[in-house]
């Protein structure tokens, strides 16, 4: 996150990072304290380009409805920041409104690591390997298309251009995570 931050400083944009921030913050408090309701253990919390990642140990053994409460209340949380920013009247709230909406609907796509894409993944853990080539492929779509605004899309740019990487890793080191999931579940 440190060149995106370093860019929005700047180009000027200083409104624009601290609302960016402050929403990645607020949204992954949601996840933190759903996680912390249903007595998942939290290992850490980082900031992404494509936004925040937790780690929780043994997260897929949780049962699919704390999975499901845990992704969803994220995206929960931005939904709370967006109608704040629609009711109430401060400085900057169209940016935050705006921001919300693109955090709202780039976290909810069907991509892997994103919590649409995580979703898909807790009702189906069998087609993890399918997810993440579906998620590899659509990312690079995205991003190929929005090379086609450069330089106005430069943010969905380069977080596609991070999720196609992220996405090829998981591809790469399936086998792993396969043989790791094994062990496991004989342990």
């Amino acid at each position: 996150m440190i060149p995106i931050f370093i860019f929005f400083y700047l180009s000027g944009e200083f409104a624009l990072y601290a609302i960016v921030f402050g929403s990645l913050l607020f949204h992954e408090a949601g996840h933190l304290l759903a996680a912390k309701l249903v007595g998942a253990r939290v290992q850490s919390c980082t900031i992404l380009p494509y936004g925040g990642e937790i780690k929780m140990e043994q997260f897929t053994k949780l049962d699919t409805n704390k999975q499901l409460f845990i992704l969803l209340s994220g995206p929960f949380f931005t939904f709370i920041l967006l109608i704040i920013g629609m009711l109430l009247d401060f400085p900057q709230h169209e940016m935050l409104v705006v921001m919300q909406q693109l955090i709202l609907v780039v976290n909810l796509l069907p991509i892997f690591p994103l919590d649409g894409g995580r979703v898909i993944y807790a009702l189906v853990p069998a087609k993890y390997a399918t997810l993440i080539i579906l998620s590899l492929l659509s990312s690079l779509v995205i991003f190929f298309i929005s090379l086609n605004y450069f330089p106005k899309a430069l943010s969905i740019t380069i977080i596609f251009f991070f999720l196609a990487c992220q996405n090829y890793a998981y591809w790469r080191f399936r086998k792993y995570k396969y043989a790791f999931e094994r062990i496991m579940k004989t342990a």
